[in-house]
Parts: structure tokens; sequence; C-alpha cells
């Protein structure tokens, strides 16, 4: 009897352990983040906000949830970060779905794309505010976006470029997802503002995946295939980075004009050092910031517009020379 007792919990502690390792391994398969919490722990008597971006470790998104989180302190409420560890759609709506499940107070996340819209609406039908950041979707009426007008940014970019070339000029485009809507919309301003201007023409656009590494490759493998290439146009921090690598690769240092977007270290200290020409800087600690007021103030039962747009600036080497020494 006592053998067959041992035999028993022998059995059900290695079912315990099946069960445990099986939760482990499909958790692992999501490639979900975990919760990163302003404040040293999470207090549900507290208002309780989620923060849901596209890349956990990107440094852009990182600015943009420091801002959250200032704004969380000053407020008294908690916020979380989650995110995948690359961009992933029907894992970033799973986040999204578990926010609603958990019932937080609010959230913020990326229009990515409109495969969105019915996981936003049922978070707004569970009476959840929800406010987009960074990324907004495509001719977007229901939810509220802050953020930089993204088609206007690639449009600036268009014009700046065209009233500075004296002659036919042939760019490439490296963006850093085909899949978000902010980016496609920096690169379809752009092609729009040019459209016009016969002696430019776009003869390659490339996606980095959001990869300093592949954007380098594709930077290489496009002035490879054209060597007249003597511009570059990124529209993330990371194609910036990958265009500069990619231009080092190819030995073409000083012969191409880089025009990019995000005033982010790396990128400035490309700029101070002449391997960008122009940087479309956004602000994202003010997104964040702003994302989290607007939560309180709907929760408050204030109304607020269904855009802020947050203007970006323009910055040259002389711009940061003295700013950022």
């Amino acid at each position: 009897m006592k053998q067959n007792k041992f035999v028993l919990a022998g059995l059900m502690a290695i079912i315990s352990v099946s069960f445990i390792l099986s939760i482990h391994f499909f958790l692992k398969t999501l490639d979900l983040s975990i919760p990163i919490v302003a404040g040293e722990s999470e207090n549900h008597s507290k208002p309780h906000f989620v923060l849901i971006v596209q890349e956990l470790e990107n440094p852009y998104l990182l600015e943009l949830f420091e801002g959250a989180k200032n704004a969380a302190e000053l407020n008294d409420v908690t916020i979380e970060l989650k995110g995948t560890k690359q961009t992933n759609l029907d894992d970033h709506m799973k986040l999204i779905e578990m926010a609603i499940a958990s019932k937080v107070d609010g959230i913020l996340t990326q229009g990515l794309s409109n495969e969105f819209e019915p996981v936003f609406q049922k978070a707004i039908d569970k009476g959840i505010p929800l406010i987009l950041v960074d990324s907004n979707l495509e001719n977007n009426d229901f939810v509220t976006y802050i953020g930089t007008d993204n088609y206007e940014a690639g449009y600036r970019m268009g014009l700046m470029i065209s009233s500075e070339i004296q002659e036919e000029t042939k760019v490439g485009v490296l963006t850093g997802s085909l899949i978000p809507n902010n980016l496609n919309e920096r690169v379809q301003g752009f092609l729009d503002a040019i459209e016009v201007d016969k002696r430019i023409k776009v003869v390659a656009i490339e996606s980095s995946n959001l990869s300093k590494i592949q954007g380098a490759e594709k930077t290489y493998q496009m002035l490879r295939n054209d060597p007249d290439i003597s511009i570059l146009y990124g529209t993330s921090a990371l194609d910036s980075q990958g265009i500069a690598e990619g231009i080092r690769k190819a030995n073409l240092e000083g012969e191409i004009s880089v025009y990019a977007f995000d005033a982010l270290e790396d990128t400035i200290e490309l700029l101070k050092k002449g391997d960008i020409d122009l940087l479309m800087k956004q602000e994202p600690y003010l997104m964040g910031q702003t994302g989290v007021n607007l939560l309180i103030d709907v929760m408050n039962g204030q109304k607020i517009k269904k855009e802020y747009h947050i203007p970006p600036t323009l910055l040259r080497k002389v711009d940061v020379e003295d700013e950022f020494k």
C-alpha cells in the first residue's frame, strides 16, 4: 500500500511539472513581453493603464514610455509597458485582448494596421478608453490619435529634397516595415511630394524589418544594384543607422546624402559626424505624456479631440553641435 502511495505521488509530481512546462513553452511561443510597471509595485487601488508597443526594445518607443511613465507618476496612476520583440500583428492584438480581459482603466497603443479595428472597438464597447500613439489607423474616425502627422512629415521631406538638388537624382528608400501605417504614410507622403519633380527618380523601396543589420544589408544591396543612387531616405531611427552602416560597407561615405527620422542618441551622433544630412525629430516623450493625461481626462468624463498632432522639427549638423556635446 505504501509503495502504491509513493508511485501515485510520483505520478502526480510528474504531471504537475509537465503542466507547468507546457504553459511555459506555450507562452514562449507567443513571444510576448514581461510587463514593466511604473512604480515599485502594481497597485490596483490606483487607475491602471497599459502601453502596448510593436518593438519592446526600440529606443524610440522606450522614450515614449518614459513620457507616459512620467505623467503616470505625476497623476498617481500606474502604467505597464508591454510589447513583442519584433512587429507581430497577431501577438500585438493578443496583448490588447489580455489588457481588456484584465479590465485595465485605459490603453495606449499603436494603430499599426486597420486589422486592429475590431479589438479597438471591443475595448471601447467594454468602456475602456483607448488612445493611439505614434501610428494612426488609415481613415480613422473613431479613436483618438496622438503623434506626428506622418503623411505630412514624409511630404515635407520630399519637398526638402526637391528644393536642395541641382540635377537629375536617383533616390533609394529604406522603410522600417511595410506593415505599420505610420511608416507607409511617410513613404507615400514623400512619393507624392516628389511626383511633380521629374529630376527625381525613386529606384528602390526596401524594408529593414526594423533591424539595423538588415537595414545595412538592404542599403548595401541597393547601392550595388544602382551605383548612381545619390540620396537615401529612411523612415525610422533604425533605418537611419542601417543606411549609415550600409554606406560605409559600400565605401561610399561622403558621396551620398541621407535624409532620415528620429533624433535618438545614435542618430544624433551620425548627424554630428556628417553621416546623416537631415533628421526629422519627432517627440515620442511628449506623445506618451500626452497620452496618459488624455486617458485621465476621459476617465474624468471630459471630451477629447480625435487628433493631437505633435509637430516634428528638422535638424542639421549645425543644430546639434552645441546642444549634444
